[in-house]
């Protein structure tokens, strides 16, 4: 049995998503972003990301990149996206992600006997996602146009006539 709350975000990606599985004895929060457009490479798209999460604590947090069409999903911890940005390359695939979830997993296998310590373990995971990920992360925003600057246009016979007549009147 898994129970699924979104919490919308402010200011940040998307919506911060909490899921309680009962089934898997596990808590997880999470946050989805698009991949920046203008990078060619997975390695470039990661290291847009990891850059905003320089500060965050990376014990349990994790990253997946979604690629669109039916390529496969990687997943990588955060920790090791930090030290290798080509640890979410696929080896079926060119494709580069589209978009990506950074989430936060807690286990609670051991632990899950009683139902205050289900409680007082979400009461900690949620504030320590969004303090560590949520409040870093933001949307891919696309740079704005350039102005192509052509080189000076050169005088046009309007001006060599006008400049004629400007030294036939000296």
């Amino acid at each position: 049995m898994t129970n699924v709350k979104t919490v919308p975000a402010i200011d940040g990606a998307q919506f911060c998503e909490v899921v309680a599985n009962l089934t898997k004895r596990s808590i997880s929060c999470s946050m989805k972003l698009g991949a920046p457009k203008d990078k060619k490479r997975t390695s470039a798209r990661v290291n847009w990301l990891t850059r905003q999460l320089t500060k965050a604590e990376t014990n349990d947090m994790f990253v997946k990149a979604f690629r669109t069409g039916n390529a496969e999903e990687t997943q990588a911890p955060l920790e090791t996206l930090m030290n290798d940005a080509n640890a979410l390359d696929s080896d079926t695939t060119n494709v580069v992600p589209s978009r990506f979830e950074v989430f936060y997993m807690v286990d609670l296998a051991g632990r899950f006997a009683g139902n205050k310590v289900f409680i007082d373990e979400l009461e900690a995971a949620v504030p320590r996602f969004y303090e560590q990920v949520g409040q870093r992360l933001r949307a891919w925003v696309a740079p704005p146009p350039k102005i192509n600057r052509r080189d000076p246009v050169e005088k046009g016979e309007d001006d060599r006539s006008n400049e004629d007549q400007d030294l036939a009147a000296e």
